[in-house]
């Protein structure tokens, strides 16, 4: 029988490689992330797995892949007569590209989450357990989750304007302000989230190299 912690490893180590090393348009990474996850969420029922920090951010790693399903059903409706998804092609394939990268950008922070506690673990085990508990790391994938869907929902807003073709001229609804200032905030949203993907890869880099490199060398020379 397999053991459950084994799961969640494989499970880890498929999803660094999935968001660290292959590229963000690698739909196939994407489709056996999404079945890795499946898995998981069986695992993660497990009454042997402990309930801490690292089971609440690998279990939102597992929910967030649910944002990659609509791409999946249109990836099918293209090889079967089946129409699986109704609506204009120009709406799907925005709303594809925004819901891929909302997946992408929640990963990547939830990863950095993991890294973040594996770094405390190993330079400041006793000093650190005070934030490595249940609590913060719940109130952490929340601001997570608040982020992501607020920025998915302002490049769709701003994309949908934009495709309508809508003036920002003349007397509109009290909405249009709104819709005005998503498609203003959008170009500064994806300038943000790329540098900031930078950072994290940058700093996940980090961690690895600073965790699995120079620590068993310290402990050989020892």
């Amino acid at each position: 029988e397999t053991d459950p912690r084994n799961v969640l490893r494989r499970y880890l180590l498929l999803k660094y490689i999935q968001y660290l090393i292959l590229p963000s348009s690698n739909f196939l990474a994407s489709v056996f992330g999404m079945l890795g996850s499946v898995y998981t969420a069986v695992a993660l029922q497990s009454p042997s797995i402990s309930r801490k920090s690292t089971t609440v951010f690998i279990s939102h790693l597992v929910q967030a892949d649910v944002l990659v399903l609509i791409q999946i059903a249109e990836l099918l409706q293209g090889y079967t007569d089946v129409k699986l998804l109704a609506g204009r092609p120009s709406f799907l394939e925005g709303l594809c590209h925004n819901l891929l990268n909302a997946n992408e950008h929640a990963s990547l922070l939830l990863l950095s989450c993991l890294s973040l506690e594996v770094l405390l673990i190993t330079l400041l085990p006793a000093e650190s357990r005070g934030l490595r508990t249940v609590r913060w790391a719940r109130l952490a994938c929340t601001l997570i989750w608040v982020a992501v869907l607020g920025e998915l929902a302002v490049l769709q807003a701003a994309e949908s304007l934009q495709r309508a073709g809508l003036s920002f001229h003349g007397d509109h609804s009290l909405v249009f302000p709104l819709l005005q200032g998503c498609v203003w905030a959008a170009p500064l949203l994806q300038m943000v989230s790329r540098v900031l993907g930078v950072l994290l890869w940058l700093g996940n880099a980090y961690v690895y190299y600073r965790v699995y490199c120079r620590a068993p060398l310290r402990r050989k020379s020892c």
